[in-house]
């Protein structure tokens, strides 16, 4: 039996699985149409290195340490920690080829979280950038007029493209948070966080964060 043209698209669309109005279209139109291409659109841009989603979330620290904070825009005038005076974060970052961003979560009552990270252009200048903040810190025995202060520098990890430092906060003996110091790879960043949480949680923030920064 001989087979019109029409039949056989449609023949070849059934062992094809190309669906039946495909089939159709290509039995009346007697010919082969190739499938339209995608194309690129013009508001598409390159993918940003450094982005919010770099930063810590209030899920994450939810997850850390069971209390609830809410994410709000940080202050650009944001010093470097409250015991390195009016010092920022850019004061301390290499001059040139760094871009920098920052999250700030707010609870209820006065505690919050203040994160600031940098992309350099070398996991060198990170690394020299995070020794030079816990220098400083480290140089914070206390806050005058008041009983807060930081205990020793406990390093967390540290190999050739990671170092994760922390300082414990107390105030009046009691835990109240700590300020955490990590670079990873090209990334530096610092973690002020005023709340009373344990300083195995703010441990583990800090593992959680670095990691975060990282991707």
């Amino acid at each position: 039996m001989k087979l019109t043209s029409a039949a056989l698209a449609v023949l070849a669309a059934v062992v094809t699985g190309v669906g039946g109005g495909a089939a159709a279209a290509q039995a009346t139109n007697g010919h082969y149409e190739p499938a339209a291409q995608p194309t690129l659109s013009a508001t598409q841009t390159p993918h940003d290195p450094l982005s919010e989603e770099n930063v810590i979330r209030e899920r994450l620290y939810f997850d850390v340490t069971g209390h609830s904070f809410t994410r709000v825009a940080p202050d650009p005038a944001q010093t470097l920690g409250p015991c390195t005076g009016e010092t920022t974060f850019t004061d301390v970052l290499p001059r040139r080829g760094v871009k920098t961003i920052g999250s700030k979560l707010v609870g209820d009552g006065g505690p919050n979280v203040v994160e600031q990270v940098a992309q350099t252009r070398a996991t060198g200048e990170a690394r020299a950038t995070a020794d030079e903040i816990v220098s400083l810190v480290d140089k914070c025995a206390g806050i005058a007029g008041g009983d807060f202060g930081y205990g020793a520098p406990v390093t967390v990890q540290s190999n050739s493209s990671r170092k994760v430092v922390y300082f414990p906060a107390y105030d009046s003996d009691a835990a109240a948070g700590g300020y955490v110091v990590f670079s990873v790879g090209p990334r530096v960043g610092v973690i002020d966080v005023t709340d009373d949480v344990s300083t195995a949680q703010v441990a583990h923030l800090a593992k959680e964060a670095a990691n975060v920064a990282g991707m």
